[in-house]
Protein backbone atom coordinates (compact mmCIF):
# COMPACT_ATOMS: atom_id res chain seq x y z
CA UNK A 1 0.00 0.00 0.00
CA UNK A 2 1.45 3.29 -0.54
CA UNK A 3 1.93 5.35 2.22
CA UNK A 4 0.64 8.75 0.80
CA UNK A 5 -2.73 6.83 0.27
CA UNK A 6 -4.16 5.93 3.61
CA UNK A 7 -5.23 9.12 4.91
CA UNK A 8 -7.12 9.39 2.02
CA UNK A 9 -9.18 6.26 1.99
CA UNK A 10 -12.72 6.60 2.81
CA UNK A 11 -14.89 3.41 2.58
CA UNK A 12 -13.31 1.32 0.12
CA UNK A 13 -11.67 -1.31 2.18
CA UNK A 14 -15.12 -2.48 2.78
CA UNK A 15 -16.32 -4.70 5.71
CA UNK A 16 -14.60 -8.19 6.44
CA UNK A 17 -17.69 -9.34 7.74
CA UNK A 18 -17.26 -11.55 10.97
CA UNK A 19 -20.71 -13.87 10.49
CA UNK A 20 -21.12 -17.51 9.45
CA UNK A 21 -23.33 -17.48 5.66
CA UNK A 22 -25.96 -20.42 5.03
CA UNK A 23 -25.13 -22.07 1.76
CA UNK A 24 -22.33 -23.50 0.14
CA UNK A 25 -19.64 -23.43 2.71
CA UNK A 26 -19.79 -24.58 6.55
CA UNK A 27 -21.01 -21.65 8.85
CA UNK A 28 -18.49 -21.13 10.58
CA UNK A 29 -15.92 -21.16 7.65
CA UNK A 30 -15.36 -17.89 7.75
CA UNK A 31 -14.16 -17.53 11.23
CA UNK A 32 -11.77 -20.24 10.79
CA UNK A 33 -7.85 -19.79 11.20
CA UNK A 34 -6.18 -20.87 7.67
CA UNK A 35 -3.08 -19.77 8.66
CA UNK A 36 -0.80 -18.20 11.79
CA UNK A 37 2.30 -16.47 11.14
CA UNK A 38 4.36 -16.68 15.09
CA UNK A 39 0.76 -16.98 16.78
CA UNK A 40 -0.89 -14.32 14.54
CA UNK A 41 -4.06 -15.66 13.03
CA UNK A 42 -5.25 -15.22 9.32
CA UNK A 43 -8.72 -15.79 8.94
CA UNK A 44 -10.88 -17.49 5.90
CA UNK A 45 -12.45 -13.98 5.21
CA UNK A 46 -9.20 -12.14 5.03
CA UNK A 47 -7.90 -14.81 2.26
CA UNK A 48 -11.47 -14.74 0.55
CA UNK A 49 -11.32 -10.43 0.32
CA UNK A 50 -7.70 -10.50 -0.55
CA UNK A 51 -8.95 -13.21 -3.60
CA UNK A 52 -11.99 -10.42 -4.25
CA UNK A 53 -14.65 -11.85 -2.32
CA UNK A 54 -15.84 -8.54 -0.93
CA UNK A 55 -16.89 -8.79 2.66
CA UNK A 56 -15.29 -12.39 2.31
CA UNK A 57 -18.65 -13.79 2.82
CA UNK A 58 -19.34 -16.27 0.07
CA UNK A 59 -16.39 -19.10 -0.89
CA UNK A 60 -13.93 -18.44 -3.82
CA UNK A 61 -15.31 -19.68 -6.92
CA UNK A 62 -13.30 -20.67 -10.12
CA UNK A 63 -10.09 -20.28 -8.51
CA UNK A 64 -7.63 -22.76 -8.80
CA UNK A 65 -6.00 -23.98 -5.48
CA UNK A 66 -2.74 -22.96 -6.35
CA UNK A 67 -3.46 -19.23 -6.68
CA UNK A 68 -5.27 -19.46 -3.48
CA UNK A 69 -2.17 -20.93 -1.84
CA UNK A 70 0.01 -17.77 -3.82
CA UNK A 71 -2.75 -15.97 -2.30
CA UNK A 72 -1.82 -17.01 1.41
CA UNK A 73 1.93 -16.78 1.13
CA UNK A 74 1.17 -12.59 0.20
CA UNK A 75 -0.58 -12.51 3.24
CA UNK A 76 2.00 -14.52 5.03
CA UNK A 77 4.61 -12.28 3.76
CA UNK A 78 2.62 -9.13 5.15
CA UNK A 79 2.44 -11.01 8.47
CA UNK A 80 6.10 -11.29 8.85
CA UNK A 81 7.06 -7.70 7.44
CA UNK A 82 4.33 -5.89 9.51
CA UNK A 83 5.88 -8.14 12.43
CA UNK A 84 9.43 -7.52 11.78
CA UNK A 85 8.65 -3.38 11.57
CA UNK A 86 7.38 -3.14 14.93
CA UNK A 87 10.33 -5.64 16.07
CA UNK A 88 12.86 -2.14 14.89
CA UNK A 89 10.82 -0.12 16.80
CA UNK A 90 9.09 1.57 13.40
CA UNK A 91 5.87 1.51 15.57
CA UNK A 92 7.61 3.74 17.96
CA UNK A 93 8.15 6.59 15.46
CA UNK A 94 6.86 10.26 15.13
CA UNK A 95 6.44 9.34 11.51
CA UNK A 96 3.91 6.15 12.28
CA UNK A 97 2.02 7.64 14.79
CA UNK A 98 1.24 10.62 12.11
CA UNK A 99 0.15 8.66 9.40
CA UNK A 100 -2.06 6.78 11.55
CA UNK A 101 -3.39 9.93 12.84
CA UNK A 102 -4.22 10.77 9.10
CA UNK A 103 -6.10 6.97 8.71
CA UNK A 104 -7.90 7.62 11.99
CA UNK A 105 -11.08 8.47 9.07
CA UNK A 106 -10.90 5.64 8.03
CA UNK A 107 -10.66 3.39 10.71
CA UNK A 108 -13.72 5.24 11.84
CA UNK A 109 -15.64 4.38 8.68
CA UNK A 110 -14.25 0.93 7.81
CA UNK A 111 -15.23 -0.21 11.45
CA UNK A 112 -18.36 0.98 11.03
CA UNK A 113 -18.92 -1.24 7.78
CA UNK A 114 -17.83 -4.10 9.56
CA UNK A 115 -20.74 -3.50 12.49
CA UNK A 116 -23.46 -3.35 9.01
CA UNK A 117 -21.95 -6.34 7.66
CA UNK A 118 -22.11 -8.23 10.44
CA UNK A 119 -26.02 -6.85 11.65
CA UNK A 120 -27.46 -6.76 8.57
CA UNK A 121 -25.29 -8.75 5.70
CA UNK A 122 -26.95 -12.61 6.02
CA UNK A 123 -28.39 -14.06 2.51
CA UNK A 124 -30.88 -17.11 2.86
CA UNK A 125 -30.50 -20.38 2.01
CA UNK A 126 -33.36 -19.74 -0.60
CA UNK A 127 -31.91 -16.82 -2.01
CA UNK A 128 -28.64 -18.42 -3.06
CA UNK A 129 -30.66 -21.42 -4.74
CA UNK A 130 -33.04 -19.14 -6.52
CA UNK A 131 -29.41 -17.05 -8.04
CA UNK A 132 -28.12 -20.72 -8.40
CA UNK A 133 -31.27 -21.89 -10.44
CA UNK A 134 -31.11 -18.81 -12.71
CA UNK A 135 -27.29 -19.07 -13.42
CA UNK A 136 -27.99 -22.94 -14.73
CA UNK A 137 -30.92 -21.90 -16.56
CA UNK A 138 -28.05 -19.26 -18.24
CA UNK A 139 -25.40 -22.09 -18.49
CA UNK A 140 -26.34 -25.68 -18.68
CA UNK A 141 -22.82 -27.04 -18.11
CA UNK A 142 -22.69 -25.51 -14.71
CA UNK A 143 -22.28 -28.10 -12.14
CA UNK A 144 -24.16 -27.63 -9.27
CA UNK A 145 -21.43 -26.92 -7.02
CA UNK A 146 -20.54 -24.29 -8.99
CA UNK A 147 -23.22 -22.38 -9.29
CA UNK A 148 -23.97 -22.48 -5.54
CA UNK A 149 -20.73 -21.35 -4.84
CA UNK A 150 -21.35 -18.30 -7.53
CA UNK A 151 -24.81 -17.65 -6.52
CA UNK A 152 -23.80 -17.36 -2.79
CA UNK A 153 -21.29 -14.80 -4.06
CA UNK A 154 -23.22 -12.83 -6.17
CA UNK A 155 -26.08 -12.43 -3.34
CA UNK A 156 -23.74 -11.67 -1.04
CA UNK A 157 -22.18 -8.63 -2.75
CA UNK A 158 -25.37 -7.59 -3.96
CA UNK A 159 -26.31 -7.63 -0.15
CA UNK A 160 -23.18 -5.89 0.76
CA UNK A 161 -23.53 -2.70 -1.70
CA UNK A 162 -27.18 -2.53 -0.29
CA UNK A 163 -25.67 -1.95 2.97
CA UNK A 164 -23.15 0.56 1.41
CA UNK A 165 -25.89 2.31 -0.23
CA UNK A 166 -27.78 2.54 2.54
CA UNK A 167 -25.23 3.38 5.32
CA UNK A 168 -23.72 6.39 2.51
CA UNK A 169 -27.27 7.68 2.56
CA UNK A 170 -27.91 7.38 6.51
CA UNK A 171 -24.83 9.87 7.14
CA UNK A 172 -25.39 12.23 4.41
CA UNK A 173 -29.05 12.52 6.31
CA UNK A 174 -27.38 12.87 9.52
CA UNK A 175 -24.62 15.40 8.19
CA UNK A 176 -25.80 16.76 5.12
CA UNK A 177 -22.60 17.96 3.42
CA UNK A 178 -22.67 21.12 0.38
CA UNK A 179 -19.95 21.98 -2.32
CA UNK A 180 -19.62 25.48 -2.79
CA UNK A 181 -20.29 26.08 -6.30
CA UNK A 182 -19.33 28.99 -7.16
CA UNK A 183 -15.94 28.79 -5.50
CA UNK A 184 -15.22 25.45 -7.39
CA UNK A 185 -16.34 27.05 -10.44
CA UNK A 186 -13.48 29.21 -10.21
CA UNK A 187 -11.09 26.30 -9.56
CA UNK A 188 -12.10 24.74 -12.91
CA UNK A 189 -11.61 28.10 -15.08
CA UNK A 190 -7.82 28.19 -13.45
CA UNK A 191 -8.71 31.36 -11.40
CA UNK A 192 -6.00 32.31 -8.66
CA UNK A 193 -7.76 30.18 -5.56
CA UNK A 194 -5.47 30.31 -2.13
CA UNK A 195 -5.09 26.64 -0.36
CA UNK A 196 -6.74 27.70 2.67
CA UNK A 197 -10.28 28.07 0.51
CA UNK A 198 -13.13 26.14 2.02
CA UNK A 199 -14.76 24.52 -1.45
CA UNK A 200 -17.26 21.79 0.99
CA UNK A 201 -18.45 21.75 4.70
CA UNK A 202 -19.74 18.51 5.66
CA UNK A 203 -20.23 17.43 9.45
CA UNK A 204 -18.93 20.76 10.53
CA UNK A 205 -15.76 20.43 8.79
CA UNK A 206 -14.04 21.72 5.89
CA UNK A 207 -12.74 20.16 2.52
CA UNK A 208 -10.27 22.90 1.14
CA UNK A 209 -9.01 23.94 -2.10
CA UNK A 210 -5.23 22.43 -1.09
CA UNK A 211 -6.52 19.08 0.33
CA UNK A 212 -8.47 18.28 -2.67
CA UNK A 213 -5.48 19.43 -4.90
CA UNK A 214 -3.32 17.31 -3.08
CA UNK A 215 -5.84 14.57 -3.60
CA UNK A 216 -6.03 15.35 -6.92
CA UNK A 217 -2.39 15.07 -7.64
CA UNK A 218 -2.10 11.53 -5.63
CA UNK A 219 -4.83 10.34 -8.06
CA UNK A 220 -2.49 11.61 -10.91
CA UNK A 221 0.36 10.23 -9.24
CA UNK A 222 2.76 12.31 -11.22
CA UNK A 223 2.11 11.38 -14.69
CA UNK A 224 1.34 13.82 -17.16
CA UNK A 225 -1.38 15.91 -17.86
CA UNK A 226 -1.93 16.56 -13.34
CA UNK A 227 -2.68 20.13 -14.35
CA UNK A 228 -5.74 19.07 -16.11
CA UNK A 229 -7.09 17.06 -13.62
CA UNK A 230 -7.09 19.54 -10.95
CA UNK A 231 -9.07 21.65 -13.46
CA UNK A 232 -11.35 18.80 -14.60
CA UNK A 233 -14.79 19.66 -12.74
CA UNK A 234 -15.79 15.79 -13.10
CA UNK A 235 -12.81 15.31 -11.33
CA UNK A 236 -12.72 18.09 -8.81
CA UNK A 237 -16.12 17.26 -8.26
CA UNK A 238 -15.88 13.42 -7.73
CA UNK A 239 -12.34 14.30 -5.57
CA UNK A 240 -15.13 16.50 -3.42
CA UNK A 241 -18.41 14.01 -3.50
CA UNK A 242 -15.45 11.59 -1.90
CA UNK A 243 -13.91 13.93 0.61
CA UNK A 244 -17.29 15.55 2.39
CA UNK A 245 -18.89 11.71 1.99
CA UNK A 246 -16.07 10.36 4.31
CA UNK A 247 -16.47 13.61 6.45
CA UNK A 248 -20.41 12.46 6.89
CA UNK A 249 -19.53 8.75 7.71
CA UNK A 250 -16.63 9.06 9.94
CA UNK A 251 -19.36 11.49 11.78
CA UNK A 252 -21.98 8.82 11.50
CA UNK A 253 -19.69 6.27 12.47
CA UNK A 254 -18.78 8.34 15.54
CA UNK A 255 -22.51 8.59 16.21
CA UNK A 256 -22.83 4.72 15.95
CA UNK A 257 -20.71 4.13 19.19
CA UNK A 258 -17.85 2.83 16.87
CA UNK A 259 -15.10 4.73 18.21
CA UNK A 260 -13.18 2.03 20.46
CA UNK A 261 -15.27 -0.99 19.46
CA UNK A 262 -14.22 -4.69 18.57
CA UNK A 263 -14.67 -2.87 15.21
CA UNK A 264 -12.81 0.01 15.24
CA UNK A 265 -9.96 -1.65 16.82
CA UNK A 266 -9.61 -4.50 14.42
CA UNK A 267 -9.87 -1.81 11.68
CA UNK A 268 -7.17 0.07 13.43
CA UNK A 269 -4.67 -3.69 13.55
CA UNK A 270 -4.95 -3.96 9.74
CA UNK A 271 -4.08 -0.25 9.19
CA UNK A 272 -1.77 -0.16 11.49
CA UNK A 273 -0.02 -3.50 9.84
CA UNK A 274 -0.25 -1.67 6.15
CA UNK A 275 1.63 1.41 7.42
CA UNK A 276 4.28 -0.30 8.81
CA UNK A 277 4.46 -2.86 6.27
CA UNK A 278 5.12 0.35 3.68
CA UNK A 279 7.75 1.95 6.45
CA UNK A 280 9.77 -1.33 6.47
CA UNK A 281 9.54 -1.65 2.53
CA UNK A 282 10.78 1.29 1.97
CA UNK A 283 13.45 0.67 4.21
CA UNK A 284 14.19 -2.53 2.73
CA UNK A 285 14.16 -0.86 -0.38
CA UNK A 286 15.94 2.22 -0.49
CA UNK A 287 19.47 0.94 -1.85
CA UNK A 288 17.67 -0.63 -4.61
CA UNK A 289 15.94 3.13 -5.51
CA UNK A 290 18.64 3.88 -8.58
CA UNK A 291 19.31 1.51 -11.72
CA UNK A 292 22.44 3.03 -13.36
CA UNK A 293 22.85 3.49 -17.12
CA UNK A 294 25.38 0.81 -17.77
CA UNK A 295 22.30 -1.74 -16.48
CA UNK A 296 19.85 -0.50 -18.55
CA UNK A 297 22.12 -0.60 -21.48
CA UNK A 298 23.18 -4.10 -21.09
CA UNK A 299 20.05 -5.04 -20.42
CA UNK A 300 19.09 -3.56 -23.80
CA UNK A 301 21.47 -5.52 -25.86
CA UNK A 302 21.10 -9.05 -23.96
CA UNK A 303 17.29 -8.94 -24.99
CA UNK A 304 17.22 -7.36 -28.43
CA UNK A 305 13.61 -9.65 -28.89
CA UNK A 306 12.31 -6.89 -26.66
CA UNK A 307 13.22 -3.86 -28.82
CA UNK A 308 11.61 -5.40 -32.06
CA UNK A 309 8.75 -2.76 -33.66
CA UNK A 310 7.13 -3.87 -37.37
CA UNK A 311 10.36 -5.26 -37.76
CA UNK A 312 12.41 -2.83 -36.87
CA UNK A 313 14.50 -2.49 -33.81
CA UNK A 314 13.53 0.76 -31.20
CA UNK A 315 16.48 2.92 -30.72
CA UNK A 316 18.02 2.53 -26.63
CA UNK A 317 16.98 6.32 -25.98
CA UNK A 318 13.49 5.50 -26.93
CA UNK A 319 12.92 3.29 -24.58
CA UNK A 320 15.77 3.81 -21.87
CA UNK A 321 13.10 5.14 -19.25
CA UNK A 322 11.00 2.96 -19.36
CA UNK A 323 13.42 0.12 -19.13
CA UNK A 324 14.76 2.40 -16.14
CA UNK A 325 11.46 1.68 -14.24
CA UNK A 326 10.80 -2.08 -14.96
CA UNK A 327 14.17 -2.51 -14.13
CA UNK A 328 14.26 -0.38 -10.79
CA UNK A 329 10.78 -2.26 -10.22
CA UNK A 330 12.47 -5.76 -10.51
CA UNK A 331 14.97 -4.94 -8.44
CA UNK A 332 12.80 -3.95 -5.64
CA UNK A 333 10.73 -7.20 -5.97
CA UNK A 334 13.80 -9.23 -5.95
CA UNK A 335 15.33 -7.37 -2.63
CA UNK A 336 11.92 -7.17 -1.23
CA UNK A 337 11.33 -10.94 -2.05
CA UNK A 338 14.78 -12.33 -0.53
CA UNK A 339 14.54 -10.25 2.53
CA UNK A 340 10.84 -11.94 3.22
CA UNK A 341 12.88 -15.45 2.53
CA UNK A 342 14.92 -14.64 5.43
CA UNK A 343 12.29 -13.65 7.86
CA UNK A 344 10.48 -17.30 6.84
CA UNK A 345 13.50 -19.10 7.63
CA UNK A 346 13.24 -17.50 11.36
CA UNK A 347 9.72 -17.46 12.00
CA UNK A 348 6.72 -20.32 12.18
CA UNK A 349 4.41 -20.88 10.03
CA UNK A 350 1.57 -23.16 10.23
CA UNK A 351 -0.87 -23.55 7.36
CA UNK A 352 -4.06 -25.29 7.75
CA UNK A 353 -4.90 -26.87 4.54
CA UNK A 354 -7.98 -28.41 5.02
CA UNK A 355 -9.17 -25.49 5.86
CA UNK A 356 -7.62 -23.60 2.95
CA UNK A 357 -9.22 -26.16 0.88
CA UNK A 358 -12.47 -24.61 1.38
CA UNK A 359 -11.71 -21.05 1.41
Amino acid sequence: MNRSSLGSVLFLAIAVAVLGVPGCSKPQAMNETVAEVNGDAIKVNELREFLGVRGGMAPVAGIPAEKKKEALDRLIAGRLLAQDARSKGLDNTDEFRNIVKESAKSALITGLYRKEVASKGNVSKEDIQAEAKKMKAADNALSDDHANARAQRSVSESRIRKIEEDLIAAANKEFPSEIHKVVVDKVVKGENVPDDTVLATAAGDNVTYGHVMKELRKVAGGMRGVEDITRNPIAVNRMLTREATGKSLAAYAKKQGIEGSEWHAATRTEIERAILIDMLAGKVLEKEATVADKEIEAYYKEHPEMFAQHGKKVSFMMVKEQLRGFLTNEKRKSAMNAYIEELKKKAKITVNEKVLGEV
